[in-house]
């Protein structure tokens, strides 16, 4: 247990120094202190996006596609009459505390990530409007509470009220922070915190489910199934099957796509304004598209619906939380670099 806890001790002395380190490569550069205004609202904003036909069409037809995908999956999981056999299940097998539930159904996880969809359809509509700044942040910041919420729901395996403090305190903090700050730090704060380092942390949390779900799957015996639950007791000529049996693919790639668009607007360039919409569009389809997998289907008997949520204590989701914090800065710094290159 003390070798344990030296190592921990060591790791996050190395995280530290990275951060600090990563932190200090700032100290020589220089930030611009000319702002745009919008033409719309006359108030300061981060940068403009460019407005030709071309671009208005495109991210017309890309934010319809939000919405059609958005409206799918509120339909899909706020069906009532879905069939026992097509419900999966997170279960438990790493969990030390014998008092924790064994099984959990998704189908409050497939509700968060369809208001997920929402409130990010909500904030790209948005963004095309009154375009990114503190007016933008606040409709942003509700698309970066749900990341956070779906981050400490699979965590913890349950809601519990101190994720809803949680939750409170951190969209208070980061809105008043933004509202706060002189620009550019409040673009970088907003930028790294909350687009950046949630996006890093929900690919993680994601990879590690999938990983974990994979081997389970691998290595599970076929008498293995959720307690309560004899699908041979569910399963008739109707029951529909899927090839698919490991969708939980689907998630960990669709937050990598989300997260390269977010840093495809780093570079503050019309293309990667493109990208920005064109990623949400398809890892929402993909979001979608995992949702109605999970609602519409049953897998063979040999590979039931479980889906592995790995133990994750407090240290090892602090640690997740502060190399997703690196990870963003290092972006950052990347960004800095190349556009004093291309000045």
């Amino acid at each position: 247990m003390n070798m344990k806890k030296g190592q921990r001790v060591i790791i996050f002395s190395i995280t530290i120094i990275c951060l600090i380190g990563l932190l200090y490569t700032f100290k020589s550069f220089r930030f611009s202190t000319s702002q745009e205004t919008s033409k719309l609202t006359g108030f300061p904003i981060w940068y403009e996006i460019e407005k030709s036909e071309a671009s208005i069409a495109w991210f017309g037809y890309l934010i319809i596609i939000i919405f059609c995908s958005t409206l799918a999956s509120l339909i899909f999981t706020h069906n009532k009459s879905i069939p026992k056999v097509y419900i999966s299940y997170f279960i438990f097998p790493d969990h030390p505390d014998d008092n924790h539930s064994s099984t959990l159904s998704t189908k409050l996880f497939n509700k968060i990530l369809a208001y997920f969809s929402l409130f990010t359809f909500i904030s790209d509509l948005a963004l095309q409007i009154l375009y990114p700044g503190k007016l933008w942040s606040s409709f942003d910041s509700f698309h970066s509470l749900l990341e956070l919420i779906i981050i400490l729901y699979l965590t913890f395996g349950q809601f519990k009220f101190f994720i809803f403090f949680i939750c409170m305190k951190y969209i208070i903090l980061v809105n008043l922070l933004t509202i706060t700050l002189k620009w550019p730090l409040d673009a970088i704060w907003f930028k790294m915190q909350e687009d950046l380092m949630l996006d890093f942390a929900l690919v993680i949390i994601f990879l590690r489910i999938y990983i974990r779900t994979y081997l389970y799957i691998k290595n599970q015996d076929s008498s293995q199934f959720p307690e309560g639950n004899d699908p041979q007791e569910e399963f008739n000529s109707n029951t529909k099957f899927s090839k698919f049996t490991n969708q939980i693919i689907l998630l960990p790639i669709a937050a990598f796509v989300h997260m390269f668009g977010t840093i495809a607007t780093l570079f503050v360039h019309p293309t990667g304004d493109m990208i920005f919409m064109l990623s949400h569009a398809v890892s929402f389809l993909m979001y979608t598209f995992y949702i109605y997998l999970d609602t519409h289907y049953t897998t063979n008997i040999s590979n039931f619906k479980n889906i592995v949520l790995p133990y994750t204590p407090t240290w090892k989701l602090l640690f997740i939380f502060l190399w997703s914090i690196i990870l963003s800065i290092f972006i950052l710094r990347i960004t800095a670099l190349f556009l004093l290159i291309s000045v």
